[in-house]
C-alpha cells in the first residue's frame, strides 16, 4: 500500500513539474540550476552520514548547516548586486578585483572536478544494477556523458543545456515526493500503533571536522552567480533565495521523516546505506531510491557545467563564448576523470569551494564597508572566517 502510494505522488508530482507552462518559465527555470545543485548527491548519503554522527540530533545539524549555507549565500546574493556592476563596468578596486580573480580560479577548479564527480556517481549507479563495477566502463559512460553535453551545449546553447537540467531536477523532486509520501505515512503508522525507536542524539568534539566539511553538501547556490548572460540580477538573487529555502524545506523534511528508520541497522555507507534504511518501508522505496541518486548526478553535473561554463566565460574577459566554455568544461571533466583519482581529488574539490565562499564573503565585506553598511560588512567579516575554519579544519565526506 505504501508502495503504491509513493508511485502515485511520484508520477503526479512529476505530471506537474513537466507541465510546458512550469517548465518554460524564467523563473523556474532560474531556480532549476541552484536547486540542481544543492540537492545533489549529498542528499542521499547526507542522512546515513549524520545519523551515525549524532542520532536524532540529525536534523538540528542539517539545519545549521543549512543556515550557515543560507547567509553564506546572502554574501554572494550582495555581490550579485553591487559588485558585479562594478566589475562590468572595470570600477572594481584593486582589493575586489583581485580577491574576484583569486576566488574564481579556486572555483572553476571545483567545478571542473566535480562535474566529472557526479558523472562518475552516475555511471556508478547506472551500472551497478548490472553487477558492472570495471573502472574503465565508468569512465567509457562518463566520457559518453561528457561528449552529449560539450555537443548540446555548442550546437544549441544554454537553453538546450539548462532544458536537460530542468528535466533531471523535475524527476529528482518527484521522486522526492513520493519518497516522502511514503514515509510520512509509515512514521504515523508506527505512532499510532506502538510508537517508533530511534538513536538518541549524540555528539562527540572529534566529529567536528567532519561537521564542518558536511558545508560542501548543500553547495551549489552560487551558480546563481554565473548566469548573468541569462537572466537579470534581481531574479538572480530572488530565485537564489527561493532555491535555498526550497531545499532547506526539502532537506529537513526528509531528514523528519527519516529519523523513525534510524535505528535500522546498515553494514553498508552512502547511498547503499540509505538504501538499507528505506528497504523495511516497502519494496519500492530502493529502486526509486536509484532513481533520485541518478537523477540528482545528473542534474548537479549539468548544473554545475552552467555555472562553470558562465565563470569561464567571465574569468576570460568574455572572449571566450558560452558555448565553447561549456565543450572545455567537458574536456577538462574528461581530462580529470581518466587521468585522476576522482574520490581523491573530491577532498580538494571540497576545500576549492569553501575557500570560494570564504573570499566571496571577504568581498562582500569590503564592500559593505565600502556602502557604509558597518554591521552588514562585520556579519560577512565573521563568515569568512568561519569558511575559513572549514577550509583549514574541514573533513570532506568521501562518496557527497
Amino acid at each position: 500500500m505504501i508502495g503504491v502510494l509513493a508511485i502515485a505522488v511520484t508520477l503526479i508530482t512529476a505530471a506537474v513539474l513537466l507541465h510546458p507552462r512550469l517548465v518554460g518559465s524564467p523563473h523556474w527555470r532560474a531556480i532549476s540550476t541552484p536547486l540542481a545543485s544543492i540537492i545533489g548527491s549529498g542528499f542521499l548519503v547526507s542522512v546515513p552520514i549524520l545519523r551515525d554522527l549524532s542520532g536524532s540530533w540529525a536534523t538540528a545539524l542539517m539545519a545549521g548547516l543549512l543556515l550557515m549555507a543560507y547567509f553564506v549565500g546572502a554574501a554572494v546574493r550582495h555581490n550579485i548586486l553591487h559588485v558585479e556592476p562594478l566589475l562590468n563596468d572595470g570600477h572594481a578596486g584593486r582589493p575586489i578585483l583581485s580577491l574576484e580573480r583569486m576566488s574564481h580560479a579556486a572555483l572553476a577548479f571545483a567545478y571542473f572536478v566535480s562535474v566529472a564527480y557526479y558523472l562518475v556517481l552516475f555511471s556508478t549507479f547506472l551500472l551497478k544494477p548490472l553487477g558492472i563495477a570495471n573502472g574503465t566502463d565508468i569512465k567509457l559512460i562518463v566520457s559518453v556523458c561528457l561528449a552529449l553535453i560539450a555537443i548540446v551545449g555548442l550546437l544549441r546553447g544554454f537553453g538546450a543545456e539548462e532544458k536537460l537540467e530542468i528535466y533531471a531536477v523535475s524527476v529528482k523532486l518527484a521522486v522526492i515526493g513520493g519518497l516522502l509520501a511514503a514515509l510520512v505515512v509509515y512514521a504515523l503508522y508506527h505512532v499510532f500503533n506502538g510508537g517508533v525507536s530511534t538513536v538518541p542524539g549524540h555528539f562527540e568534539a572529534k566529529n567536528l571536522p567532519v561537521l564542518l566539511g558536511l558545508l560542501i553538501v548543500v553547495q551549489g547556490f552560487e551558480t546563481s552567480r554565473f548566469l548573468g548572460d541569462a537572466y537579470p540580477a534581481e531574479l538572480r538573487v530572488r530565485t537564489m533565495k527561493q532555491a535555498q529555502l526550497l531545499s532547506a524545506a526539502i532537506y529537513l523534511a526528509f531528514f523528519l521523516a527519516m529519523t523513525p528508520l534510524f535505528a535500522i541497522d546498515t553494514s553498508l555507507d552512502g547511498v547503499a546505506a540509505i538504501v538499507d534504511m528505506l528497504a523495511p518501508v516497502a519494496a519500492v522505496l530502493p529502486i526509486m531510491i536509484i532513481v533520485g541518486a541518478l537523477a540528482s548526478q545528473s542534474s548537479a553535473a549539468i548544473a554545475d557545467t552552467l555555472g562553470a561554463g558562465g565563470l569561464v566565460r567571465d574569468v576570460s574577459a568574455k572572449r571566450i563564448d558560452i558555448r565553447h566554455a561549456y565543450v572545455l568544461t567537458a574536456v577538462i571533466a574528461a581530462l580529470v576523470t581518466w587521468e585522476t583519482d576522482i574520490y581523491a581529488l573530491i577532498t580538494l574539490a571540497s576545500r576549492c569551494f569553501a575557500f570560494y565562499y570564504a573570499l566571496q564573503c571577504l568581498v562582500a565585506a569590503i564592500s559593505a564597508y565600502q556602502l557604509k553598511r558597518t554591521k552588514q560588512a562585520a556579519g560577512f567579516l565573521l563568515l569568512s572566517a568561519v569558511c575559513a575554519i572549514v577550509v583549514v579544519f574541514g573533513a570532506p565526506v568521501e562518496g557527497e
